[in-house]
């Protein structure tokens, strides 16, 4: 296999990412015309025009600075120390061939891949948070839902999941047709992708958080992989995510761009995305380790910092520190602060993007099997009150609540429950243990989801719910039923009849 170096054009660089393998790979440019990659062709005086707002970013909070509104961490009881324990190293990433991370050593331990790993719990670890940390009663009905009867209203006992990192998953043929109904939606909205003069930057973003390194979207007349035509800086209907400013690399925010700073590197975060993956940006040659590097000199205190804590969570050992460009010191336990510190009730997207962050960076924490200590510590009794509080919030037709964590309601919009359960089914899927994601609640949740999905497959919905909708069942697949990023393509190859009318 040759190896491919960034300072090739980008039809050779990105010609062999296919999403039947999920790898970089050099092929013939005159192969398959449907999933090759051409250099785009960027009119540069369109580059820096901002085009009118974009009404996909019209999607609940995601342009708007969140309210401050109250929703206090928990407190910790325990160890006060504030240090950061020493990190191994992580492993060198793989060749340029392939987009996607190496897999941890840790990997083994289960059927998912790195991102999703759970050690079991030390005996020191933080015990399962008092019933009272979130709420002191019982959130009011609201909209004239009652309680569900289906769906207990009792905690998930997750102080009781010794065993999950090793525990076999078994599945009912109940469950495994849930799979099959599963797949089915996720195979009709990947086999229509977005077209890039249509969908601004951020819609392309939203839809590659579904299916990740698998994305594609339609330039031209011929598709492309949504995250290489991103990185290279393809317009998206007259916009680009990049510029430089004195030669260097900076990212654009507001409508039709990034809604949040750091949201386009934690989404290659979410999708593995290899740090040496190359960006081009007016002729220049950048990696990903540059835009982490530019994240990193813009942590600023009391900002949203959600999407930067998912994505250096990531890339970064647990022990590195580094100064921002006003010289401020920051660390991921600073990050974890500053987060913990802000609201969930009244930011983005109901505040399920904070603890999406704050889970990434427990979910690192354990899969590198380092110890819980200080903020880190707070992080995860943090994490498990609102897993608990979550199940709290669920209607009896196993949707969340239509008012995010503001309490139970069920305003019975479609579009609504797509928004909201899609939002919070996606960070609890991803934050829960393997021995949870059968728990009926859980399932009742995904059942519901899916059956939204596929009755509303031929209206076009907004791509932001959407997106995360599609990504809580793409993170289900995954995770409970073995699915591998990088591999749709070949999987749907393998069940032709899984492909839905057209």
């Amino acid at each position: 296999m040759a190896m491919i170096r960034p300072s090739l054009s980008v039809c050779a660089l990105l010609t062999g990412l296919c999403c039947a393998s999920g790898s970089l790979l050099a092929q013939d440019p005159s192969g398959d015309e449907g999933l090759q990659l051409t250099a785009p062709r960027i009119d540069r005086s369109a580059a820096d025009a901002i085009a009118e707002a974009d009404d996909e970013a019209d999607d609940e909070a995601e342009s708007a600075p969140p309210a401050r509104v109250a929703a206090a961490p928990p407190k910790v009881e325990t160890a006060q120390e504030r240090s950061i324990l020493a990190a191994p190293q992580l492993a060198q990433p793989a060749p340029l061939e392939s987009l996607l991370e190496a897999p941890a050593e840790v990997a083994r331990q289960r059927r998912a891949f790195s991102s999703y790993i759970f050690s079991a719990p030390a005996a020191d670890e933080a015990s399962a948070p008092q019933q009272e940390t979130i709420i002191e009663a019982e959130p009011p009905v609201k909209s004239g839902a009652e309680p569900t009867s289906e769906v207990p209203a009792r905690e998930l006992n997750l102080e009781d999941a010794s065993a999950m990192a090793t525990a076999e998953i078994k599945l009912s043929p109940e469950m495994e047709a849930l799979g099959d109904r599963i797949d089915q939606t996720l195979t009709w909205y990947y086999d229509r992708p977005e077209n890039v003069a249509e969908r601004s930057v951020w819609g392309v973003m939203h839809a590659l958080i579904a299916y990740g390194v698998d994305t594609q979207v339609i330039a031209g007349n011929r598709k492309v992989n949504a995250i290489g035509w991103v990185c290279y800086n393809g317009p998206c209907r007259g916009q680009q995510l990049f510029y430089l400013q004195n030669g260097q690399l900076r990212t654009r925010q507001g409508p039709g761009v990034q809604g949040h700073h750091g949201q386009f590197l934690a989404m290659l975060a979410q999708s593995r995305v290899k740090e040496d993956f190359p960006l081009r940006i007016e002729g220049q040659e950048f990696t990903v380790a540059d835009l982490i590097e530019y994240e990193k000199r813009t942590c600023y205190s009391k900002t949203e910092l959600t999407f930067k804590l998912i994505a250096l969570s990531h890339y970064l050992s647990s022990h590195e520190t580094w100064k921002n460009d006003r010289g401020e010191q920051w660390n991921l336990e600073k990050l974890i602060n500053e987060e913990l510190a802000q609201p969930i009730v009244g930011a983005a997207c109901g505040g399920t993007h904070r603890l999406m962050g704050i889970s990434y960076a427990v979910n690192k924490r354990q899969s590198r099997g380092e110890a819980f200590t200080g903020e880190w510590l707070r992080a995860q009794k943090y994490e498990r009150d609102y897993q608990n509080y979550l199940v709290k919030l669920q209607n009896r037709d196993g949707s969340f609540s239509t008012d995010w964590f503001a309490g139970r309601a069920d305003n019975g919009d479609e579009d609504r429950k797509v928004q909201t359960t899609g939002h919070m089914l996606e960070w609890l899927v991803y934050s829960l243990p393997d021995d949870k994601l059968q728990d009926p609640r859980v399932v009742a949740a995904v059942n519901c989801l899916n059956d939204l999905l596929w009755k509303n497959r031929t209206r076009k919905l907004e791509i932001g719910p959407q997106g995360h909708a599609l990504h809580a069942l793409v993170l289900y697949q995954q995770r409970l039923y073995g699915a591998k990023p990088g591999q749709r393509n070949l999987h749907l190859a393998k069940q032709p009849g899984a492909v839905s009318e057209k």
